[in-house]
């Protein structure tokens, strides 16, 4: 037995190759500027300060003169005027403790309840998914049924099915 050489023939560029016809475009020779393109950007907020807030304090209330002891506190007549508001003192804000890493973890692992109710929902949805199409196949003949009675109900004569028609819907059913 032997083996032949392998032979690559010769490719005639002039002959084999079809022509390529690139039309001639007229030079441009106006020049108007450069061209404005409007991309869509995101600027984000930025979250860093650039001036550090003054710390806010407390107001602490005024010493009250006392009332002189000689006189008598004058009588006042009820007015019909909304008493004035006055606005509630600034409560201190405990300082935020920062926790260690294993911790902020340990809190953000979901709670059982959460995982059972998210598994089943998910198990459901995948469930939903998967019968679709044998739903499908099963109420598709019953609709088609029920849509050829109501056109007899009304007069109307159905479209009479082919054969190709019938063997079609019937090979459907058994994948």
């Amino acid at each position: 037995m032997e083996i032949r050489e392998i032979v690559v023939p010769e490719i005639n560029s002039a002959v084999d190759l079809p022509q390529v016809a690139i039309p001639q475009a007229p030079p441009i020779t106006l020049d108007i500027g450069v061209p404005v393109i409007e991309l869509p950007h995101f600027n984000p907020m930025d979250m860093e300060p650039e001036v550090e807030p003054q710390p806010v304090k407390p107001a602490r209330p005024k010493p009250a003169d006392p009332p002189p002891a000689a006189k008598p506190p004058p009588v006042k007549l009820p007015t019909k005027e909304p008493p004035a508001a006055t606005a509630p003192a600034p409560t201190e804000q405990p300082p935020v403790e920062s926790k260690p890493l294993t911790q902020r973890i340990v809190e953000a692992i979901p709670t059982i309840p959460q995982a059972v109710n998210t598994a089943g929902t998910s198990a459901i949805a995948v469930s939903a998914a998967l019968a679709t199409p044998i739903l499908l196949k099963a109420i598709r003949p019953a609709i088609k049924k029920l849509a050829k009675k109501l056109q007899q109900a009304i007069g109307k004569k159905p479209k009479p099915e082919s054969v190709r028609e019938r063997r079609k819907f019937q090979r459907s059913l058994r994948k």
